[in-house]
């Protein structure tokens, strides 16, 4: 399988070096994103690009950002919420990322607006 972004790309994003733990568990996140990124946009195979990256970066950096996967706390008497997504341990693709990696529409015309018709000389 094709990796769509590095450890490398992953620490560009993140702004500083990975720990070791950091870099064993976001080294299987990439690979899960990589996954369902090529599972719904097979043609990211054969050609991974910037958005590719990117999207995949960023589905490993909620988790990595927030690895108790907490939605909401609270203080005075203390609880949490935990995301759904993150609380079955998963990396997904937002509404935004699909939307991102959705390959442009062909259209069999397109009508581009032109100067007014002026009648021709005789």
């Amino acid at each position: 399988m094709v990796a769509l972004a590095t450890l490398d790309d992953l620490a560009d994003r993140l702004g500083r070096d990975l720990t070791d733990e950091e870099q064993r568990r976001a080294t299987a996140w990439l690979d899960d994103a990589t996954a369902l990124i090529l599972k719904r946009f097979p043609q990211y195979a054969t050609t991974p690009t910037a958005i590719s990256t990117k999207v995949c970066c960023a589905m490993v950096l909620r988790v990595l950002g927030n690895p108790e996967g907490k939605r909401q706390e609270s203080i005075d008497d203390y609880s949490y919420t935990i995301d759904s997504s993150r609380s079955r341990g998963e990396v997904y693709l937002s509404d935004d990322e699909v939307e991102e990696l959705r390959p442009p529409k062909k259209t069999a015309f397109s009508i581009v607006p032109s100067a007014p018709c002026t009648p021709a000389a005789t």
